[in-house]
């Protein structure tokens, strides 16, 4: 069965397009594929069943679009991914440090005691 979990619309340090009446939901929807590209360039060895998409939500303000990382549920390794992810978000549009899952302490960080 298929999962997903939302990863915001940007990067957690950067500012967004906010919901609202006039909104222009093809730069929201812009942004938001921008991010899914960075996400897709961070995370590398992406397993076979976990993939970044975009997700509509709907708020008492309209409608808005998030990343969002989709897993497998019964595929430990997408799972895992997914997870990982989570943990792992760059905080701005320069954060482009390559990330495998796979390796237990990233390349370039330090182990944590």
């Amino acid at each position: 069965m298929k999962d997903f979990m939302t990863l915001g619309p940007v990067p957690f340090e950067e500012d967004c397009i906010q919901v609202s009446p006039e909104v222009d939901y093809s730069a929201m929807r812009k942004e938001v594929s921008n991010y899914v590209a960075l996400l897709e360039s961070r995370f590398i060895n992406i397993p076979e069943n976990a993939y970044f998409g975009i997700k509509r939500e709907s708020h008492d303000f309209g409608t808005y679009f998030e990343a969002a990382v989709y897993w497998d549920t019964e595929d430990t390794d997408s799972q895992t991914f997914a997870f990982f992810v989570e943990n792992h978000l760059p905080a701005s549009w320069k954060d482009d440090a390559k990330l495998d899952w796979k390796t237990p302490v990233p390349a370039g960080w330090a182990e944590i005691d």
